[in-house]
Formats: C-alpha cells, sequence, structure tokens
C-alpha cells in the first residue's frame, strides 16, 4: 500500500509541474523577448551616437580644413597681387641693368 500512495504522490507532483511550467513558460519567453527588444534598442541607440560622433568629427575637421584654405587662399591672393601689380617708381639704387633672357628652349634647339 505504501508503494501505491507514494507512486500517487509522485504522479500528483508531476502534473503540478507540467501545469507550472506551462503557465510560467510563456511569461519567462515574454521575458526573454523584452530582454532581446531591449538590446536591440540599446545596440541603435549605440550606433545612432557612433554615427553623431563620427559626423561631429567630420564637421570639426571639414571646418579645419576650410579655415586653412581660407588661410592658403588669402595668401594666394597677397601673393598674385603682389607678382601682377607692376611697380610705378624704379628706385636707381635698386636696379640695375636690365638683362634680356633668351627661351632655354629655343637656344636648346639652336645647338643641335
Amino acid at each position: 500500500m505504501r508503494d501505491w500512495i507514494s507512486d500517487l504522490l509522485i504522479f500528483s507532483a508531476g502534473i503540478t509541474g507540467g501545469i507550472l511550467i506551462a503557465h510560467l513558460k510563456p511569461y519567462l519567453q515574454s521575458t526573454g523577448i523584452q530582454r532581446t527588444e531591449m538590446r536591440a534598442r540599446i545596440l541603435a541607440d549605440l550606433k545612432e551616437r557612433h554615427n553623431e560622433e563620427i559626423l561631429q568629427e567630420a564637421f570639426r575637421t571639414t571646418e579645419a580644413i576650410r579655415g586653412e584654405l581660407t588661410k592658403s587662399l588669402q595668401t594666394l591672393r597677397n601673393t598674385v597681387t603682389t607678382a601682377l601689380d607692376p611697380i610705378t617708381e624704379p628706385h636707381d639704387d635698386e636696379s640695375g641693368p636690365t638683362i634680356q633672357l633668351s627661351d632655354p628652349i629655343e637656344s636648346h634647339r639652336s645647338t643641335l
């Protein structure tokens, strides 16, 4: 008789365990899905922040390059203005005899 009661208790415990697992399984799965969704949102936020940082760095670099180009353009303008402006008054002490230079390509052809 003792064996019959223990078998009945084990059977009842098995049924009860199965019912508990059946009720808890959807809860545990929904928790897992919520965790997965939360991880996906966190990763998406991290990726967005990373992309924003990359864009900010690109804008900073672009501004630095633009500043350097502006300086170079101003220097080039000053150089071109200085090179193209004719000297209106030659100074006697700085001006020496003018030497006419021939075209180096033409002089090289004449020696051949």
